[in-house]
């Protein structure tokens, strides 16, 4: 038996940072797919290690690898992870419902904690409303993470930036989004109106985090135009984004939806002119053997709602 004589169980979140980190190679990677800082994934598998009393990751080495007893601890935290996963794909089946006669919707939104969501909350209010026998849960996390549940099972549903291209998904267009230039009000492209690319030309910008589409698609848009900003890696912590944006001049590219003047203080969000290419298109995703006329209905409330 594993840890013998330990007396506290690691929850299911340290087990997912853990095993995520295991296969990525390294906390960054993970946290990456998470959208937290990798301090924050760090510290979840040291935390881990102390309720253990092992070590999971060998101390030497560029990548993570395990140690002979954490490859012991991943292979058990996976098969965990998956019953975890079998036992959400049970719950949504509606035999299981909290409501007598209802069922249930799962729903992912591609969302960045710092730099914006495809969509909010309050836009899945109309499906609530024409269909009050469905108990919607709604989650948001990295579009790549979107996909990820969506193809496990984990989630009925996606919304993510461009069509999904796997294999066994159907998508629909339900909306777009804009991008806008984040920068400080002291910026020298603060009092602009409208934005061309090539006003990016030797900026200093944040690189975009979404690894599956955004991220390709932005840095494909200046390729072509020919601009080369000055691109940064940047943690996902809002001291770091403060400092980048007031301190180092630099500048953020977030999807407009309305909530970074709470984030960010004394900032201007600078749109692109029309034609720019920085409106992208948003999609509704879903497994082939999902429930056609439910996902149909969701696409419309969605549509509606923007």
């Amino acid at each position: 038996m594993l840890c013998e004589g330990v007396a506290m169980s690691p929850s299911i979140e340290q087990l997912d940072r853990f095993v995520r980190s295991a296969r990525a190679g390294s906390y960054s990677a993970a946290a990456q797919e998470l959208y937290v800082s990798p301090q924050t994934v760090s510290k979840s598998v040291h935390d881990m290690e102390h309720k253990l009393n092992i070590v999971l990751f060998e101390p030497t080495g560029r990548r993570l690898r395990p140690t002979a007893r954490g490859a012991q601890v991943l292979h058990r935290a996976s098969e965990v992870l998956e019953g975890v996963d079998d036992i959400r794909r049970i719950c949504g089946d509606g035999s299981l419902s909290s409501a007598a006669g209802a069922s249930r919707l799962r729903v992912a939104v591609a969302s960045s904690p710092l730099r914006g969501s495809v969509m909010l909350e309050r836009d899945f209010c109309d499906f609530r409303r024409r269909c009050p026998r469905v108990a919607l849960d709604v989650s948001f996390l990295s579009s790549g993470s979107c996909l990820s549940e969506l193809r496990s099972g984990a989630v009925d549903a996606a919304v993510v930036p461009g069509r999904p291209g796997a294999e066994g998904l159907v998508s629909e267009r339900v909306d777009s989004v804009e991008l806008r230039l984040l920068v400080s009000r002291g910026h020298a492209l603060a009092s602009r109106k409208a934005l061309a690319l090539a006003d990016l030309e030797g900026a200093l910008l944040a690189e975009p985090y979404d690894s599956r589409w955004l991220k390709a698609t932005v840095l494909e848009l200046l390729s072509r135009h020919g601009v080369r900003p000055r691109m940064a890696s940047l943690e996902m912590s809002a001291a770091r984004h403060h400092g980048f944006l007031h301190e180092d001049g630099g500048a953020v590219l977030v999807i407009c939806d309305g909530r970074y003047p709470e984030q960010f203080p004394d900032v201007e969000a600078v749109p692109f002119a029309e034609g720019e290419g920085m409106e992208l298109p948003t999609y509704l995703a879903w497994r082939r053997e999902a429930p056609a006329a439910r996902m149909a209905a969701l696409a419309e409330c969605l549509r509606d709602s923007r």
